[in-house]
């Protein structure tokens, strides 16, 4: 389907679904020609009836080129061929009964008695996925928000069908930058995800609205008190160090904590009868209660949930007197992950058990590393003792959104384990502030069949996916994917929530293979400007990389010697051109892409005319002297970029007096021999021109034993003169297994320099 076929079916559906008085029984009530379908709706129909019947009228014209009109169940006479939306007297008349009880809120059935179809569920949802479900069997997909494949049919052909589905998981959905939108919502829609990822855009009615919580699923506590009205006294907040954490956490064993958060909960009930729950969770921090009361209890049930569920116990036993059949949720996050030894959540208390420790590219179930078998243990912990469970899980690269994330494999295999250990519902956090990244479209789409299906078979899926989507280059695309892949499938490394560009799937005879599959994914596509533009997009990530790695280094080296001249000027164009098709906003979370292609832009100028730029310091020596990282080539931080035309390729870092390790970089292969000694230089120049104390401090760190870490302070007297200065920071010896380490540059609270410009930093290897 062409791009404009697409964009024309979603104007319409958008329009529709944006207009409260469009409903079916306005629309124009035409006479049937022979031999074709009418879609059959009763006048008692829920908005998402009337939506759903609205929109299947306009994707059988898109399909066949023919009007299909919405016709009256209770006209008395119902046509040869129809396709009757939601239970209702005429269906019942076909001898089809939908069991509304059994199927829920998002539940369906689809019968093709004769020569006509039933489609009726739970008048919530579940009549508007059957319709979603017919059209998917008739080949329709909805890839994207804004992406879709319509077939077109020479004649409606509906074959005999007799499906049954109730969802495993009650609570489905996700929360991607791609989200927030009208396209977005009719996407979720579509696809069956319930959530809408807490979207309460008005009209939401005609989707079906969404899984109604109060909250975020996870935290929740100091919202809830400010929201009570009750004064908030400084021993209503967790003791740490014999220190009160004011609005950080509540002191969960204060009397007055548990009567404030009962008013709010009882009032948001009262504000809106329908939740599901309402959300009594941590704040995002670790500041943990320490008193005399929350201790023991802790120490009591053997983990800090201790506190947490006997609080969570508390309340929802107090709402419940206000409010029969009252639900809260309650968070198994970070600290309180662990289940508790003794105590037991009640019936009305559900867990939100959240994965963030683990290891994202391989399956939760084969507990192949620790981080996977601690929370295999925890979910099998809260499964025996929960009335409930939902999940926060995750999905994406937050330091590098448009860096490869090899985490296609435990997709499916990973929600399925959480359905099979009594999990109700599921939301995944995507990279929600970002738009455009790492094979997003993809990831979308295929979450939301594995949470409608946690059975889904996960190659199957990208296979579908890959043919519907990219076409005549899905070949190349798959093959990309397995390279990207290769190396998480025979080592147990950690793909966590953080991943930087020294990560071992990304060895430059992995990118080197990964480019060569994609030019010919590009070639492939060429002629076809859709698929050219998809393309594109997947080449967005190894792009990337490249544009990010020195053109000295060992991945160009092997690019050029199989593939060619590597041109930094085309890399530059078809990320700008990336950008601009998929209005991506972010390089990281939160820094914006901008300053990346204004570097990327000016950086591919001077190596394609010159060669690479180097700091006075080298240039007698040569790029091939050292490891040579221009501030913009480090993992961290795009916010802080600036020009400055003495710098070494005329770009820095402006590093303020922030407190804390706020520059970095991940040393991988890529720029370093493991077992050898370095020395180490970086060039900066102060803001201010200071004689006296600290200017500023960096060094290496190595794994979670700190072996051979290095670190060193430089004093603003240094760099009193304003000018840039190459400073010796220290040797350093790489470890022969393991992670590399990393590099860390900061500027002290209490420093005399506000601001430190960093230009590069160099290697040089000791014999």
């Amino acid at each position: 389907m062409n791009k404009y076929l697409h964009m024309l079916i979603n104007i319409i559906s958008v329009l529709l679904f944006s207009c409260p008085g469009f409903m079916a029984g306005e629309l124009p009530q035409q006479g049937l020609n022979p031999g074709e379908y009418a879609v059959v709706l009763s006048k008692d129909a829920s908005p998402s009836e009337k939506w759903a019947a609205e929109d299947l009228a306009a994707h059988l014209k898109l399909m066949t080129g023919k009007n299909y009109i919405i016709y009256p169940a209770e006209s008395g006479v119902l046509p040869e061929k129809a396709i009757i939306v939601g239970d209702s007297p005429a269906a019942r008349a076909l001898g089809v009964a939908a069991d509304l009880k059994k199927l829920g809120n998002d539940g369906f059935m689809i019968k093709t008695p004769g020569s006509r179809v039933v489609i009726a569920g739970g008048k919530k949802r579940g009549t508007m996925y059957g319709v979603y479900e017919l059209l998917e069997k008739l080949g329709c997909r909805w890839w994207t928000p804004s992406e879709s494949t319509i077939p077109k049919l020479k004649e409606l052909q509906i074959p005999k069908l007799d499906i049954v589905q109730v969802p495993k998981l009650e609570y489905r959905d996700m929360m991607y930058s791609e989200s927030f939108s009208a396209e977005g919502r009719l996407w979720y829609a579509r696809n069956k995800v319930n959530g809408m990822a807490w979207d309460d855009a008005e009209g939401m009615e005609k989707l079906g609205g969404r899984y109604l919580v109060s909250g975020n699923l996870v935290h929740s506590y100091v919202e809830l008190l400010k929201a009570s009205g009750d004064e908030l006294k400084p021993e209503m907040w967790a003791l740490r160090g014999g220190k009160r954490m004011l609005e950080r956490q509540p002191c969960l064993s204060d009397p007055a904590v548990l009567a404030a958060i009962v008013k709010s909960v009882v009032k948001q009930y009262k504000v809106n009868p329908e939740l599901e729950f309402v959300v009594v969770g941590q704040n995002d921090n670790g500041d943990y209660c320490t008193c005399e009361k929350c201790a023991a209890l802790d120490k009591a049930e053997d983990s800090h949930s201790g506190q947490v569920i006997a609080f969570a116990n508390k309340v929802a036993e107090e709402v419940e007197k206000q409010i029969p059949g009252a639900r809260i949720s309650t968070a198994a996050y970070s600290w309180s992950r662990k289940p508790p030894k003794n105590i037991k959540p009640r019936a009305n208390v559900l867990i939100v058990l959240c994965s963030i420790e683990c290891d994202f590219a391989h399956p939760f179930a084969a507990a192949s590393n620790p981080e996977n078998k601690q929370f295999k243990e925890d979910i099998e912990g809260w499964g025996k003792i929960a009335e409930k469970l939902f999940i926060w899980h995750y999905s994406g690269n937050r330091d590098h959104y448009l860096m490869p994330n090899p985490e296609l494999d435990a997709l499916a295999p990973n929600i399925k384990f959480l359905a099979d250990n009594r999990a109700a519902g599921i939301f995944v956090q995507g990279n929600h502030v970002g738009r455009g990244t790492d094979l997003v479209e993809y990831k979308m789409w295929a979450w939301a069949k594995a949470l409608w299906d946690p059975e889904a078979d996960n190659a199957a899926l990208l296979k579908e996916f890959c043919a519907g989507y990219y076409g005549k280059a899905a070949g190349p695309i798959l093959k990309y994917i397995d390279i990207i892949h290769a190396y998480g499938r025979k080592n147990d490394y950690h793909l966590g929530r953080r991943v930087e560009l020294s990560a071992p799937f990304l060895a430059p005879s992995i990118i080197c293979d990964a480019e060569q599959a994609l030019r010919e994914a590009d070639k492939l596509a060429a002629g076809d400007p859709l698929l050219e533009k998809r393309t594109r997009h997947a080449h967005m990530a190894v792009r990337y990389v490249i544009a990010k790695r020195s053109p000295a280094g060992p991945t160009w080296a092997m690019l050029q010697e199989k593939l060619g001249k590597i041109d930094l000027k085309d890399i530059y164009t078809n990320l700008a051109q990336t950008v601009r098709e998929y209005r991506i906003n972010l390089l990281n979370d939160p820094d914006k892409v901008e300053p990346f292609l204004a570097w990327l832009k000016d950086y591919a100028g001077q190596v394609m005319k010159s060669g690479i730029p180097l700091p006075p310091e080298l240039k007698e020596k040569g790029a091939k002297s050292s490891v040579l990282l221009q501030a913009c080539q480090l993992d961290r931080r795009s916010a802080w970029w600036e020009k400055m035309e003495d710098a070494a390729d005329s770009w820095i870092c402006a590093v303020p007096g922030y407190g804390g390790w706020v520059l970095g970089h991940s040393f991988g292969r890529e720029e370093i021999v493991p077992g050898k000694k370095y020395k180490v230089f970086v060039r900066v120049k102060g803001l201010e021109k200071s004689t006296e104390g600290l200017g500023f401090e960096c060094g290496f760190y190595f794994g979670k034993t700190g072996k051979g870490n290095m670190s060193n302070k430089i004093k603003a007297a240094e760099l009193a003169d304003g000018k840039f200065h190459a400073v010796e920071i220290g040797s350093v010896t790489f470890p022969a297994e393991g992670t590399p380490g990393g590099f860390w540059f900061d500027l002290p609270r209490g420093g005399s320099l506000s601001k430190v410009y960093f230009d590069c930093m160099w290697l040089e290897e000791e014999q």
